[in-house]
Protein backbone atom coordinates (compact mmCIF):
# COMPACT_ATOMS: atom_id res chain seq x y z
CA UNK A 1 0.00 0.00 0.00
CA UNK A 2 1.56 3.30 -1.11
CA UNK A 3 1.97 6.31 1.17
CA UNK A 4 -0.58 8.28 -0.90
CA UNK A 5 -3.08 5.44 -0.55
CA UNK A 6 -2.60 5.42 3.23
CA UNK A 7 -3.07 9.20 3.41
CA UNK A 8 -6.28 9.01 1.37
CA UNK A 9 -7.66 6.26 3.64
CA UNK A 10 -6.86 8.43 6.69
CA UNK A 11 -8.67 11.42 5.14
CA UNK A 12 -11.70 9.37 4.09
CA UNK A 13 -11.77 7.73 7.52
CA UNK A 14 -11.87 11.18 9.12
CA UNK A 15 -14.78 12.24 6.89
CA UNK A 16 -16.79 9.00 6.79
CA UNK A 17 -15.44 6.74 9.55
CA UNK A 18 -17.46 5.14 12.35
CA UNK A 19 -20.92 6.77 12.70
CA UNK A 20 -19.87 10.09 11.13
CA UNK A 21 -22.72 11.36 8.94
CA UNK A 22 -25.53 10.29 11.25
CA UNK A 23 -25.82 13.90 12.53
CA UNK A 24 -26.99 15.01 9.08
CA UNK A 25 -30.06 12.77 9.33
CA UNK A 26 -30.77 13.17 13.04
CA UNK A 27 -30.45 16.97 12.80
CA UNK A 28 -30.79 18.06 9.15
CA UNK A 29 -30.42 21.73 10.08
CA UNK A 30 -26.81 21.01 11.02
CA UNK A 31 -26.32 20.51 7.28
CA UNK A 32 -28.39 23.45 6.09
CA UNK A 33 -26.69 25.72 8.62
CA UNK A 34 -23.89 26.14 6.07
CA UNK A 35 -26.25 27.05 3.22
CA UNK A 36 -27.44 30.63 2.84
CA UNK A 37 -31.12 30.72 3.84
CA UNK A 38 -32.50 32.84 1.00
CA UNK A 39 -30.76 30.84 -1.71
CA UNK A 40 -32.05 27.61 -0.13
CA UNK A 41 -35.63 28.91 -0.08
CA UNK A 42 -35.42 30.07 -3.70
CA UNK A 43 -33.86 26.79 -4.87
CA UNK A 44 -36.30 24.56 -2.97
CA UNK A 45 -39.39 26.55 -4.03
CA UNK A 46 -38.21 26.48 -7.65
CA UNK A 47 -37.71 22.72 -7.46
CA UNK A 48 -41.23 22.22 -6.08
CA UNK A 49 -42.86 24.41 -8.75
CA UNK A 50 -41.32 25.16 -12.14
CA UNK A 51 -38.69 22.40 -11.95
CA UNK A 52 -40.94 19.76 -10.37
CA UNK A 53 -40.18 17.23 -13.11
CA UNK A 54 -36.59 17.06 -11.77
CA UNK A 55 -37.69 15.69 -8.38
CA UNK A 56 -37.20 11.97 -9.35
CA UNK A 57 -33.67 12.82 -10.53
CA UNK A 58 -32.95 14.67 -7.26
CA UNK A 59 -34.17 11.68 -5.23
CA UNK A 60 -31.97 9.36 -7.32
CA UNK A 61 -28.90 11.58 -6.86
CA UNK A 62 -29.46 11.87 -3.10
CA UNK A 63 -29.78 8.07 -2.82
CA UNK A 64 -26.60 7.77 -4.88
CA UNK A 65 -24.77 10.09 -2.47
CA UNK A 66 -26.06 8.09 0.52
CA UNK A 67 -24.96 4.79 -1.02
CA UNK A 68 -21.59 6.30 -1.92
CA UNK A 69 -21.19 7.53 1.65
CA UNK A 70 -22.01 4.10 3.07
CA UNK A 71 -19.62 2.45 0.60
CA UNK A 72 -16.85 4.87 1.58
CA UNK A 73 -17.59 4.26 5.28
CA UNK A 74 -17.16 0.52 4.81
CA UNK A 75 -14.14 0.96 2.56
CA UNK A 76 -12.37 2.95 5.29
CA UNK A 77 -13.14 0.25 7.86
CA UNK A 78 -12.49 -2.84 5.72
CA UNK A 79 -9.44 -1.63 3.80
CA UNK A 80 -7.31 -0.73 6.80
CA UNK A 81 -3.52 -0.67 6.49
CA UNK A 82 -2.98 -1.73 10.12
CA UNK A 83 -3.41 -5.44 9.45
CA UNK A 84 -2.97 -6.02 5.71
CA UNK A 85 -4.85 -9.03 4.33
CA UNK A 86 -5.41 -8.09 0.65
CA UNK A 87 -7.68 -10.97 -0.40
CA UNK A 88 -9.82 -10.79 2.76
CA UNK A 89 -10.17 -7.01 2.39
CA UNK A 90 -11.21 -7.28 -1.27
CA UNK A 91 -13.71 -10.06 -0.59
CA UNK A 92 -15.17 -8.22 2.40
CA UNK A 93 -15.73 -5.02 0.44
CA UNK A 94 -17.39 -6.89 -2.46
CA UNK A 95 -19.68 -8.69 0.01
CA UNK A 96 -20.58 -5.36 1.59
CA UNK A 97 -21.42 -3.64 -1.71
CA UNK A 98 -23.62 -6.55 -2.81
CA UNK A 99 -25.37 -6.54 0.56
CA UNK A 100 -25.95 -2.78 0.36
CA UNK A 101 -27.68 -3.09 -3.01
CA UNK A 102 -29.88 -5.95 -1.79
CA UNK A 103 -30.87 -3.83 1.20
CA UNK A 104 -31.58 -0.84 -1.05
CA UNK A 105 -33.95 -2.93 -3.18
CA UNK A 106 -35.84 -4.02 -0.06
CA UNK A 107 -36.10 -0.43 1.16
CA UNK A 108 -37.32 0.87 -2.21
CA UNK A 109 -39.85 -1.96 -2.27
CA UNK A 110 -41.05 -0.89 1.17
CA UNK A 111 -41.52 2.70 0.02
CA UNK A 112 -43.42 1.45 -3.04
CA UNK A 113 -45.78 -0.51 -0.77
CA UNK A 114 -46.34 2.59 1.38
CA UNK A 115 -47.20 4.57 -1.77
CA UNK A 116 -49.59 1.84 -2.92
CA UNK A 117 -51.28 1.60 0.49
CA UNK A 118 -51.69 5.38 0.63
CA UNK A 119 -53.21 5.45 -2.86
CA UNK A 120 -55.68 2.65 -1.97
CA UNK A 121 -56.74 4.34 1.27
CA UNK A 122 -57.32 7.58 -0.61
CA UNK A 123 -59.23 5.85 -3.42
CA UNK A 124 -61.56 3.62 -1.40
CA UNK A 125 -61.84 5.36 1.98
CA UNK A 126 -61.05 8.99 1.19
CA UNK A 127 -58.17 9.01 3.68
CA UNK A 128 -55.43 11.38 2.62
CA UNK A 129 -52.17 10.68 4.41
CA UNK A 130 -49.20 13.11 4.39
CA UNK A 131 -47.13 10.83 2.13
CA UNK A 132 -44.33 13.34 1.63
CA UNK A 133 -43.85 13.87 5.38
CA UNK A 134 -44.02 10.12 6.04
CA UNK A 135 -41.44 9.33 3.35
CA UNK A 136 -39.04 12.05 4.50
CA UNK A 137 -39.26 10.92 8.13
CA UNK A 138 -38.76 7.27 7.19
CA UNK A 139 -35.85 8.15 4.88
CA UNK A 140 -34.11 10.05 7.69
CA UNK A 141 -34.70 7.26 10.19
CA UNK A 142 -33.54 4.49 7.83
CA UNK A 143 -30.43 6.43 6.81
CA UNK A 144 -29.45 6.97 10.44
CA UNK A 145 -30.08 3.28 11.23
CA UNK A 146 -27.97 2.15 8.25
CA UNK A 147 -25.04 4.36 9.31
CA UNK A 148 -25.16 3.06 12.88
CA UNK A 149 -25.62 -0.54 11.70
CA UNK A 150 -22.55 -0.53 9.46
CA UNK A 151 -20.48 1.31 12.07
CA UNK A 152 -21.35 -1.23 14.78
CA UNK A 153 -20.90 -4.18 12.44
CA UNK A 154 -17.43 -3.00 11.45
CA UNK A 155 -16.53 -2.42 15.09
CA UNK A 156 -17.66 -5.87 16.24
CA UNK A 157 -15.99 -7.73 13.36
CA UNK A 158 -12.72 -5.77 13.54
CA UNK A 159 -10.76 -8.21 15.79
CA UNK A 160 -11.65 -11.14 13.52
CA UNK A 161 -10.90 -9.23 10.31
CA UNK A 162 -7.54 -8.21 11.75
CA UNK A 163 -6.75 -11.93 12.04
CA UNK A 164 -7.25 -12.33 8.28
CA UNK A 165 -10.92 -13.41 8.08
CA UNK A 166 -13.20 -11.99 5.43
CA UNK A 167 -16.40 -10.25 6.51
CA UNK A 168 -18.66 -13.29 6.15
CA UNK A 169 -16.48 -15.45 8.39
CA UNK A 170 -16.02 -12.57 10.85
CA UNK A 171 -19.80 -12.13 11.12
CA UNK A 172 -20.20 -15.86 11.73
CA UNK A 173 -17.71 -15.59 14.60
CA UNK A 174 -19.58 -12.58 16.02
CA UNK A 175 -22.88 -14.48 15.92
CA UNK A 176 -21.26 -17.45 17.61
CA UNK A 177 -19.66 -15.26 20.27
CA UNK A 178 -22.85 -13.25 20.83
CA UNK A 179 -24.45 -16.18 22.64
CA UNK A 180 -21.65 -16.16 25.22
CA UNK A 181 -21.29 -12.38 25.60
CA UNK A 182 -24.80 -11.13 24.88
CA UNK A 183 -24.75 -8.62 27.72
CA UNK A 184 -21.41 -7.17 26.58
CA UNK A 185 -22.63 -6.77 22.99
CA UNK A 186 -25.91 -5.17 24.05
CA UNK A 187 -24.16 -2.81 26.46
CA UNK A 188 -21.60 -1.70 23.89
CA UNK A 189 -24.27 -1.33 21.17
CA UNK A 190 -26.61 0.67 23.39
CA UNK A 191 -23.80 2.93 24.59
CA UNK A 192 -22.53 3.39 21.03
CA UNK A 193 -25.96 4.45 19.73
CA UNK A 194 -26.65 6.66 22.76
CA UNK A 195 -23.32 8.49 22.36
CA UNK A 196 -23.98 8.93 18.64
CA UNK A 197 -27.34 10.58 19.36
CA UNK A 198 -26.08 12.69 22.28
CA UNK A 199 -22.94 13.88 20.49
CA UNK A 200 -25.02 14.68 17.39
CA UNK A 201 -27.21 16.90 19.57
CA UNK A 202 -24.14 18.56 21.12
CA UNK A 203 -22.72 19.15 17.65
CA UNK A 204 -25.99 20.67 16.41
CA UNK A 205 -26.73 22.84 19.46
CA UNK A 206 -23.22 23.97 20.40
CA UNK A 207 -20.47 23.05 17.98
CA UNK A 208 -22.04 24.23 14.71
CA UNK A 209 -23.35 27.47 16.13
CA UNK A 210 -20.06 28.16 17.90
CA UNK A 211 -18.03 27.57 14.74
CA UNK A 212 -20.45 29.67 12.70
CA UNK A 213 -20.21 32.52 15.22
CA UNK A 214 -16.38 32.41 15.29
CA UNK A 215 -16.16 32.51 11.49
CA UNK A 216 -18.60 35.41 11.37
CA UNK A 217 -16.60 37.38 13.97
CA UNK A 218 -13.42 36.73 11.96
CA UNK A 219 -15.13 38.18 8.90
CA UNK A 220 -15.29 34.86 7.05
CA UNK A 221 -18.53 34.13 5.20
CA UNK A 222 -19.38 30.52 6.19
CA UNK A 223 -22.35 30.30 3.82
CA UNK A 224 -22.63 28.17 0.72
CA UNK A 225 -24.99 29.43 -1.95
CA UNK A 226 -27.42 27.39 -4.01
CA UNK A 227 -28.20 28.42 -7.57
CA UNK A 228 -31.67 29.29 -8.81
CA UNK A 229 -32.92 26.10 -10.51
CA UNK A 230 -33.10 26.75 -14.24
CA UNK A 231 -32.00 23.45 -15.74
CA UNK A 232 -29.97 20.31 -15.30
CA UNK A 233 -26.63 22.09 -14.83
CA UNK A 234 -27.83 24.26 -11.94
CA UNK A 235 -29.56 21.24 -10.40
CA UNK A 236 -26.31 19.25 -10.44
CA UNK A 237 -24.51 22.26 -8.98
CA UNK A 238 -27.00 22.47 -6.09
CA UNK A 239 -26.60 18.74 -5.37
CA UNK A 240 -22.83 19.24 -5.34
CA UNK A 241 -23.20 22.13 -2.86
CA UNK A 242 -25.27 19.87 -0.57
CA UNK A 243 -22.52 17.25 -0.78
CA UNK A 244 -19.88 19.86 0.13
CA UNK A 245 -22.03 20.97 3.09
CA UNK A 246 -22.15 17.33 4.23
CA UNK A 247 -18.34 17.07 4.00
CA UNK A 248 -17.95 20.24 6.09
CA UNK A 249 -20.40 18.86 8.64
CA UNK A 250 -18.57 15.52 8.79
CA UNK A 251 -15.17 17.20 9.15
CA UNK A 252 -16.33 19.32 12.09
CA UNK A 253 -18.15 16.37 13.66
CA UNK A 254 -15.12 14.03 13.36
CA UNK A 255 -13.48 14.98 16.72
CA UNK A 256 -16.72 14.24 18.59
CA UNK A 257 -17.05 10.94 16.71
CA UNK A 258 -13.52 9.88 17.70
CA UNK A 259 -14.24 10.77 21.34
CA UNK A 260 -17.54 8.85 21.36
CA UNK A 261 -15.94 5.77 19.77
CA UNK A 262 -13.11 5.92 22.32
CA UNK A 263 -15.56 6.06 25.21
CA UNK A 264 -17.75 3.27 23.83
CA UNK A 265 -14.62 1.22 23.10
CA UNK A 266 -14.02 0.78 26.83
CA UNK A 267 -17.08 -1.51 26.79
CA UNK A 268 -16.28 -3.27 23.50
CA UNK A 269 -17.01 -7.04 23.74
CA UNK A 270 -13.51 -7.77 22.46
CA UNK A 271 -11.57 -4.90 23.96
CA UNK A 272 -9.06 -7.34 25.46
CA UNK A 273 -8.54 -9.09 22.11
CA UNK A 274 -8.17 -5.74 20.37
CA UNK A 275 -5.64 -4.60 22.99
CA UNK A 276 -3.59 -7.80 22.71
CA UNK A 277 -3.54 -7.56 18.92
CA UNK A 278 -2.33 -3.98 19.14
CA UNK A 279 0.31 -4.92 21.69
CA UNK A 280 1.66 -7.64 19.37
CA UNK A 281 1.84 -5.16 16.49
Amino acid sequence: MTTLHKILIRIFSLLFGDFNGVQVFLYPMSLFYWIETESFLVASSGLMTSQKFYIPLVVFLLILILMGTLAMKNFCALVSDKYPHPEAKKTSFIQTVIGMHKLLLLILGGFALIFLATALLNQFYGLSLPLQTINLSLARLLSAILILYYALRNSWTQPYREQGMDLRKALAEVRRDYGQKQTSYLLHGALYVMLAVVFSAIYHLVFVRGTYLVLTVLGVDPNLYLAVPSGLVTLLYDIFVLFVAMLISNLLFAPLVKLAVHLAGKFHPHRHITSSEAANG
